[in-house]
């Protein structure tokens, strides 16, 4: 067939266009095929991936053979001191008392599994519906409302886990919570929960409860008591019987409708219990508690710390606990016992603390009313005597309604003086703390709140050492004898001021440190750098800090929530230690009733902060502090023994801290309100601490701190200008030629040129000019900084009390600079000479001390990280 060019044309067209439509189409096809192969590997990938993760989370989970959930022990723990001398016991029926099941009301069994696991005897150990339930209240409330852990869970959580809210944790929860269920019987779980299960005021397990709250044996427990204790451990504070009985009761009222609601109990007995009156002698047995309760400050202050130690190791807190009350294990502390007794016998001492008292107290009743019925009433206010404790009593039983035949049965009444103090001292050698208190007055109950290891408070200036002047002399940016501008300054939009109500000019850091000079230390960090600032102090042991503190107030003191005495003391003990720091310590040894060494501290955790040169650049400085400077009380009654430390009041006077040392021991003292507030308190922080060190230094002999200096010069300066004195400075009134420390490539080489001869108008003090008469001129050495200007030149005699010039040809042009010898009165002109004689210069001189240097030299220097 034969084609014209025009159809044969229109036929490739066409051909073409199907074709490419061929491939559209197949490419189309293609990349649908592609897209969809893509999301079926990738959900295949995702699937594989989360089923590879969740296996990973499963695979580290504990072993659940390794679960006891079994009946523990209950063997008493001693605790010894330094010399291996018993000094306490502890007790499981403290805080934990084992309660076979059969011990255990059914009542108060059935109770928790009420408000805590209602499916408990149903579900596997995972109650699906419960999760589920949680999730639909959560989603409606915007915001966590309800949790979904059994009792099983809880178990695992107290037996094998820690309480972390993670991701992690909680599937490994649930996977062992299946198997511990397929394990035990539920009896057995129940039972271990109902002995674990923390129940406020430092109880674990319903007979420590039930000793607690009512002063009797779990198993004498009635219906409504059972629900009281029931209710406490999902808010142990909230829920407080003794603190907070209406929440507590509130919470029981709820649990005894859920036990009708679930069929543990009728509803003839539930209004039965309602009518019970469970705390009717709870204040009079939380009285007596407190009044038997034995462990000291520093008892207390081990145990925290060997339950942490142990929950680092791998324990649960509630094993921890157990191990210590029950397992029958011996502690070995670093107390030495004379030195907490003379620590004690000062903290009672009321002449050691501020005149002015003041006392929070803490009363608590029950009232009986005429119908017979009870309530439980608690109170807290502030008395300013022991004279007003009856005032305040009768003002809040009016309050609660004391009237009309209405009547107290029990009632306890505590007294916490104020202004409070804590107390710390150790070895700095090696981080032995010897003794510690935690507070004045008497000590109401164990393991209650201590304020030496427990207050985090604001520093004040004994900040200013650590985060300024320890790293701007470690990093080789200044030396003692080093010269800062104190003056008015600003940086950013912080303007720090002196506590002092002027400026001293040119100062050395030495001075800065023992005069607590603000404006120096803020400076200095920011030569330092915040960063740098921060990780020293990092690596000086506070565990505390908060990123917010990363501020230029920094080295004041100013931070987001404090530190505690023991940690202050710890990184004051570091720079005695030639600038390593070393993790206090309360106990070297930790045994099994087995003799099996569970935890070792008898080589505790250290590493160096500061070379040992720095430190002992700080010592050196800081021993002004108390021989010349704001901590001088300190050294009352020590026998001229070094010491060398560094005060600390907040600008608002709510704090007073001195942080000290001497070549035996570093102890500080905190002294405040427990409710900060201002207050007066002069020295009498200084006069604690020099009446306990005095006391305990008493019988040792002298001993000098152990000086490094290596990489350091002692060169003597004018500490006007910070250079090389010359014989013009000992001519100027209360000179300071003073011999100071400089690292090698920071001593002056050039002279002072600060103090200089000048003509002064001895009419006004200032720079003769020209208008001056002869007779008012005379010439002294004095101090110049900066250029000549209006400020610094005589403003008395001036162009308008100029007087007509005499007409002696033996008289200086008018104009000329005056003259004189250095006396009161001017000299006279050479005859015939138009101009004064040339002044006789005083060249510069060597220093007046030589320059001793320390060919010792320190190569580099540390700057921590992170």
């Amino acid at each position: 067939m034969n084609y014209s060019k025009d159809s044969r044309s229109e036929k490739i067209k066409e051909t073409n266009k199907n074709t490419k439509k061929k491939k559209t189409k197949k490419a189309k096809v293609t990349a649908f095929r592609v897209v969809v192969i893509a999301i079926v590997i990738g959900v295949f990938a995702v699937c594989g991936a989360g089923l590879g993760i969740f296996m990973g989370i499963i695979k580290s989970a504990p072993d659940v053979a390794t679960i006891n959930i079994k009946p523990t022990t209950d063997f008493t723990s001693f605790v010894y001191d330094q010399n291996g001398v018993e000094i306490d016991r502890l007790s499981g029926g403290e805080n934990r008392i084992y309660a076979k099941l059969d011990q255990i009301p059914q009542n108060l069994q059935d109770a928790v599994v009420a408000i805590e696991d209602s499916r408990f005897y149903q579900h596997n150990g995972i109650d699906i519906r419960g999760i589920m339930r949680a999730i639909v209240e959560n989603l409606k409330a915007g915001r966590i409302v309800e949790g979904a852990s059994t009792i099983t869970q809880q178990v695992i959580k107290n037996n094998a886990l820690t309480s972390d809210q993670t991701f992690v944790r909680k599937i490994q929860e649930q996977y062992l919570a299946i198997q511990v269920d397929a394990l035990y019987e539920k009896e057995l779980i129940l039972e271990s929960y109902l002995n674990t299960m923390p129940l406020g005021h430092g109880t674990n397990g319903v007979q420590a409860a039930a000793n607690r709250y009512f002063g009797k044996d779990v198993s004498e427990l009635s219906l409504a008591e059972c629900a009281v204790i029931a209710g406490i451990t999902q808010a142990p504070t909230r829920l407080s019987p003794i603190r907070n009985p209406e929440n507590n009761w509130e919470k029981a009222k709820v649990i005894l409708s859920y036990m009708q609601e679930q069929g543990y109990i009728t509803e003839d007995e539930r209004q039965m219990a309602l009518q019970e009156n469970p705390y009717e002698n709870i204040q009079e047995v939380n009285q007596k508690f407190e009044k038997d309760s034995s462990h000291s400050y520093f008892v207390d202050a081990v145990i925290e710390q060997v339950i942490d130690d142990l929950v680092e190791q791998g324990m649960t807190p509630t094993q921890a606990n157990n191990l210590l009350f029950g397992g029958g294990v011996e502690i070995y502390t670093t107390l030495d016992q004379d030195i907490q007794k003379i620590v004690d016998v000062k903290m009672a001492d009321d002449s050691l603390f501020p005149s002015y008292k003041e006392y929070v107290i803490n009363y608590s009743a029950t009232i009986e009313k005429t119908d017979k019925t009870q309530v439980n009433k608690w109170a807290e206010g502030v008395i300013k005597s022991k004279d007003e404790e009856e005032i305040f009593k009768k003002a809040k039983q009016a309050e609660w309604g004391l009237e009309g035949g209405n009547k107290i049965i029990a009632k306890a009444v505590q007294l916490i003086p104020q202004a409070q103090a804590a107390f710390v001292i150790s070895d700095p050698y090696n981080g032995h703390v010897k003794a510690l208190s935690g507070g004045r007055g008497k000590k109401y109950g164990d393991r209650t709140f201590n304020r030496a290891t427990q207050a985090k408070r604001q520093p004040g200036s004994c900040f200013k050492v650590l985060a300024s002047y320890a790293p701007a002399l470690d990093t080789g940016l200044l030396s003692p004898g080093s010269i800062i501008v104190d003056e008015p300054y600003t940086i950013g939009k912080y303007s720090p001021k002196n506590w002092r109500s002027y400026y001293k000019g040119p100062t050395t850091v030495r001075e800065g440190i023992w005069d607590s000079m603000n404006i120096l230390a803020v400076k200095t960090v920011d030569m330092v750098g915040i960063e740098t600032a921060f990780n020293y102090l990092l690596n000086f042991g506070f565990t505390t800090l908060k990123e917010s503190d990363k501020v230029y107030a920094l080295p004041l003191g100013g931070l987001t929530e404090g530190v505690t005495p023991l940690e202050l003391n710890a990184a004051y003990a570091a720079i005695a230690n030639q600038g390593t720091y070393t993790k206090p310590v309360l106990y070297t040894q930790v045994l099994s009733r087995d003799k099996e060494v569970l935890l070792d501290n008898t080589v505790p955790e250290s590493h160096a902060v500061i070379k040992p040169s720095t430190a002992s650049m700080l010592t050196d400085m800081m021993e002004d502090v108390v021989t010349i400077g704001t901590g001088g009380k300190a050294a009352a009654g020590m026998k001229n023994m070094p010491i060398a430390g560094k005060t600390g009041t907040t600008s608002d006077n709510k704090d007073f801290l001195f942080a000290g040392y001497t070549p035996y021991y570093a102890a500080t003292v905190w002294m405040g309100y427990d409710r900060p507030q201002s207050f007066t308190a002069g020295s009498t922080h200084l006069d604690l601490w020099a009446s306990i060190m005095s006391e305990i230094h008493n019988q040792l002999p002298r001993k000098d701190f152990e000086m490094v200096t290596s990489g350091y010069t002692k060169t003597s300066i004018c500490a006007d200008s910070g250079k090389l004195p010359t014989e013009l400075c000992k001519l100027v009134p209360d000179h300071k030629i003073v011999s100071d420390y400089f690292q090698k490539n920071q001593a002056p080489t050039d002279y002072c040129d600060v103090h200089v001869q000048e003509q002064v108008c001895s009419v006004s003090g200032k720079i003769a000019t020209e208008f001056c008469p002869t007779d008012t001129i005379v010439t002294k050495v004095v101090n110049r900084h900066g250029k000549l200007n209006a400020d610094n030149l005589c403003d008395v005699h001036t162009q308008d009390t100029v007087i007509e010039k005499p007409e002696d040809p033996t008289f200086p042009e008018w104009g000329e600079w005056p003259w004189g010898d250095g006396n009161e009165s001017a000299t006279p002109p050479t005859e015939g000479s138009a101009t004064p004689p040339t002044e006789e210069v005083v060249p510069p001189t060597d220093p007046v001390e030589p320059t001793v240097s320390n060919t010792d030299d320190e190569s580099g220097f540390f700057i921590p990280q992170g």
